[in-house]
C-alpha cells in the first residue's frame, strides 16, 4: 500500500529556457529575485532571463557556495524583503536551488533563521523557479533543501511540503557548458538517487520505475557526456534521468549512501555526488540482501545482479575521474570509523531496507 503525490509543474526541453516568459506569464508574479552562482552570472543567464521580464525583476544574488549555509540564506531573505518579492528564480546546480528554497520557507514563515536548521515546519514557501543547470542533484523537483552549518561542520536536510518548488523548468542546454568534472560528480548523483531509491524502506511501484529508468538512462549516457559535452542528444538524456531521479527520490526520501555522503562533504570537501558514490554500490548489494527484487533492477538497469551493478558503477567512476577508495579522497584510514559513527546519526541511515549495523559498515567502507 501506498500514497504518491507529486505538486511540482515540470517544463522540458532543450531552448525552453528562451521561452521562460511564457512559461511564467499564467502565474502573474511582478517581483522576481534571481538566485544563482558566478559561473551563470558570467554565462550570462541573468541577463537573458531580465530580457524577458525587464523590471519585474528587482535583483540578483550571486555567490552561493557549494554547501549553501545559513548565511547564503540570509542574503537572500534580506534581498526578498527589501523590493517585496513574489517569486524566486532559482538558476543552477543543487546547491542554489537549495539555498533558494530554504530562503523561500524562511520568508513566508517568517522563521528565526538563526534557528532554522532547528526548524521543523516548512510547510509553506514563496514560489520557487527552479532551473537547473546541472543533470544530478534533483532539487528542481523534491522536498529537500540541504543547508551547511558552518559552525558545527555539519549538513542539515531540511525537509516539507512547503520545499517542493512551484515549477522546474529543464533545458538540457544549459548543462551543455559544464566542466567535464562537474558532469561526473553531478551526474553520478543521479545513480546515487536512483540505487538510494530503490533500496529504499519507503520504495515503490511507481518510485522504483522512475529510479530504474533514471539509472538506465544515466548509467548509459554519463560517460559520454563526460567525453562528449556538446552532444545534445546525451545532454538530453542526463537532464531526464536526473529529473525521473529526483521524483522517485522525492517520494522515497535517500538512504545510505547518502548518510554516509555527509560527513566526507563537511569534514573533508568532497563533492557531494563523489561522496554518496563512494559506498552506493555497496549499499545496493546490502539492500538486495533483504529484497530480491534490487537484482530484478540491475537486470532492468543493465546487469546480472546487485554485485554486477556494483562493478558497473565503479568501472564507471574510474571512467569519469571519480575516487574509487577512500585512500583516492587523501583521507585517512584511521578516520573511518568516525565517518561511520556520523552517517548513522542521519535518518536516511534508517531508510535503508537492510539495516545493517555500525560493525557490519564499518567492514565494507575499510575495503574501499
Amino acid at each position: 500500500m501506498f500514497s504518491y503525490h507529486h505538486p511540482v509543474k515540470i517544463h522540458f526541453g532543450p531552448g525552453i529556457f528562451s521561452e521562460l516568459y511564457h512559461v511564467l506569464e499564467p502565474y502573474n508574479f511582478s517581483s522576481f529575485i534571481i538566485v544563482m552562482s558566478n559561473s551563470q552570472i558570467d554565462n550570462g543567464l541573468d541577463r537573458l532571463v531580465a530580457s524577458q521580464f525587464g523590471d519585474d525583476v528587482k535583483d540578483v544574488v550571486t555567490g552561493i557556495t557549494p554547501n549553501p549555509t545559513l548565511e547564503d540564506v540570509r542574503r537572500i531573505v534580506t534581498v526578498m524583503e527589501e523590493h517585496e518579492a513574489d517569486c524566486l528564480i532559482a538558476i543552477g546546480g543543487g546547491s542554489v536551488m537549495d539555498a533558494a528554497k530554504a530562503a523561500g520557507a524562511v520568508y513566508l514563515q517568517s522563521i528565526d533563521i538563526n534557528h532554522l536548521l532547528e526548524h521543523t515546519d516548512f510547510s509553506e514557501s514563496l514560489p520557487v523557479i527552479a532551473i537547473p543547470t546541472t543533470s544530478g542533484s534533483g532539487s528542481e523537483v523534491t522536498p529537500t533543501s540541504v543547508i551547511s552549518d558552518e559552525a558545527h561542520r555539519l549538513k542539515v536536510p531540511l525537509i516539507g511540503e512547503g520545499l517542493y518548488p512551484e515549477a522546474a523548468v529543464v533545458d538540457p542546454e544549459l548543462t551543455l557548458t559544464l566542466p567535464a568534472a562537474v558532469t561526473a560528480v553531478s551526474g553520478i548523483d543521479v545513480i546515487c538517487h536512483a540505487l538510494d531509491c530503490l533500496g529504499s524502506a519507503g520504495h515503490n511501484t511507481i518510485s522504483d520505475a522512475l529510479a530504474v529508468s533514471a539509472a538506465k538512462l544515466a548509467f548509459e549516457n554519463l560517460e559520454r557526456a563526460y567525453h562528449e559535452p556538446m552532444n545534445t542528444g546525451v545532454r538530453e538524456n542526463m537532464s531526464g534521468a536526473s529529473l525521473m531521479a529526483g521524483v522517485a527520490v522525492s517520494q522515497t526520501g535517500t538512504a545510505g549512501s547518502h548518510a554516509m555522503s555527509y560527513h566526507l562533504t563537511s569534514h573533508y570537501d568532497v563533492p557531494h555526488g563523489e561522496a554518496c558514490a563512494l559506498t552506493a554500490g555497496e549499499w545496493y548489494i546490502v539492500n538486495a540482501g533483504a529484497n530480491l527484487k534490487l537484482d530484478d533492477h540491475a537486470r532492468m538497469i543493465g546487469f546480472e545482479d546487485a554485485r554486477d551493478l556494483k562493478r558497473g558503477l565503479d568501472e564507471l567512476k574510474l571512467a569519469t575521474g571519480l575516487a574509487m577508495t577512500i585512500d583516492d579522497l587523501g583521507i585517512d584510514r584511521g578516520e573511518m570509523k568516525a565517518i561511520v559513527e556520523r552517517g548513522f546519526e542521519y535518518r536516511d541511515m534508517k531508510n535503508n531496507i537492510a539495516q545493517p549495523d555500525q560493525a557490519e559498515v564499518l567492514k565494507f567502507l575499510s575495503e574501499k
